[in-house]
């Protein structure tokens, strides 16, 4: 098979990539070339920005490809351009977008605090979370999606959005449609993962905001890797939206504690009520990077159809968790994770503030406690 991966240079890209050559395939990678990883001389490889379009639409001219994986599609041009250059040349189109299309956590809106405005914190949702448990692919209607760019919302999702809708408005061309988790794994680009493994390593008390009661599917990057390979294969894919997460579910406090053990250490949390961490203190919350994994409180994807489609197959927690962990044992990141999409840091120089407002919660709400057991302290 001749597959063509836009991107596929890091993360499940990456891996991607690696299971197509082990299994056979010829592949050819479409990138700037300022990463180059190991089987950089088993593909064959077009040199070009893909923002470039006239510049994308003369590399892919008269090209043919049995399937093409894009990773790196981030609005709506990306992806017409790629139907504009390759329509009746391609098997299968793959693009990748993102859960977050539904709303809440992550690049859906900018995260709105305590501080930032009255009443309750929390994220303005795409669609009802509430009353989507699970989340199905068609629990957002795409008709609805605006082709302008809302500045109230990230352009990430957005841009997403728009992706999804113009290709399920382009029946006659083999588009798939899959929607990402926060994938997690080795060296993840985002530091996500590495950002809880960090302060439970230190022993230090760690903030559990609200108990760690926010429930979610985390996503294995192998995993997400192995879905596109199936989705690729499958002859029930085409002109299809699937989501791709693990098959856990689990709270964060769990999530957590599967870490803890996996890395020998004890966890050691202060439940705080995410309102309070919020308004009495200064920590960046309304950085949607900073515990990205406590809000909203449900978040979980439906993965039947893509169970029934093509078999998805799904790494237990426990295994693939010890996996990361190990990987980040070894190989520790030196600093904040610089990629072209952006800086990831795990904001670890607030570590210090975040242990005292656990100090404080401990003393303060302890003392309150008392004042109604009339034990003191």
């Amino acid at each position: 098979m001749d597959v063509l991966v836009i991107g596929g240079t890091l993360d499940f890209g990456r891996v991607t990539v690696r299971r197509l050559l082990d299994r056979g395939d010829r592949v050819t990678i479409y990138s700037r070339g300022n990463a180059r990883p190991d089987f950089w001389n088993d593909v064959d490889h077009i040199i070009g920005d893909r923002t470039d379009r006239a510049g994308f639409a003369a590399n892919l001219k008269g090209r043919q490809f049995d399937a093409v994986v894009d990773n790196v599609a981030y609005r709506v041009e990306d992806v017409r351009a790629v139907v504009d250059a390759l329509r009746g040349n391609v098997g299968k189109y793959l693009a990748s977008t993102t859960v977050s299309v539904y709303g809440a956590p992550g690049h859906s809106w900018k995260w709105r605090t305590a501080r930032d405005k009255p009443g309750p914190p929390g994220a303005d949702e795409f669609v009802d979370l509430a009353a989507n448990c699970p989340i199905r692919e068609d629990s957002i209607d795409l008709s609805t999606v605006s082709w302008d760019y809302d500045p109230g919302r990230d352009a990430y999702a957005e841009g997403k959005r728009q992706m999804e809708r113009y290709l399920s408005e382009t029946p006659d061309f083999p588009w798939v449609v899959m929607r990402i988790p926060s994938v997690l794994g080795p060296a993840e680009p985002a530091l996500r993962f590495y950002w809880y493994l960090q302060r439970i390593l230190d022993g230090r008390e760690m903030i559990l905001r609200d108990g760690g009661s926010g429930v979610f599917r985390p996503g294995f990057r192998d995993d997400v890797s192995g879905a596109f390979v199936g989705a690729i294969d499958s002859p029930n894919t085409a002109n299809n939206i699937y989501n791709i997460t693990g098959a856990e579910i689990v709270t964060l406090r769990h999530f957590l504690e599967v870490i803890a053990a996996q890395a020998g250490c004890e966890l050691n949390t202060v439940s705080i009520p995410g309102d309070v961490v919020e308004l009495a203190s200064d920590l960046p919350y309304e950085d949607w990077w900073y515990d990205f994994f406590s809000r909203p409180s449900v978040y979980v994807p439906s993965i039947e159809r893509a169970r029934c489609d093509f078999g998805l197959k799904t790494t237990p927690l426990e295994k693939w968790v010890g996996e990361t962990v190990a990987w980040y044992l070894e190989n520790p990141p030196k600093g904040p994770s610089i990629q072209e999409e952006g800086v990831y840091t795990t904001h670890y120089e607030l570590r210090d503030k975040e242990v005292e407002l656990c100090e404080r919660w401990r003393k303060e709400y302890g003392d309150f406690a008392a004042s109604f057991t009339g034990n003191s302290r």
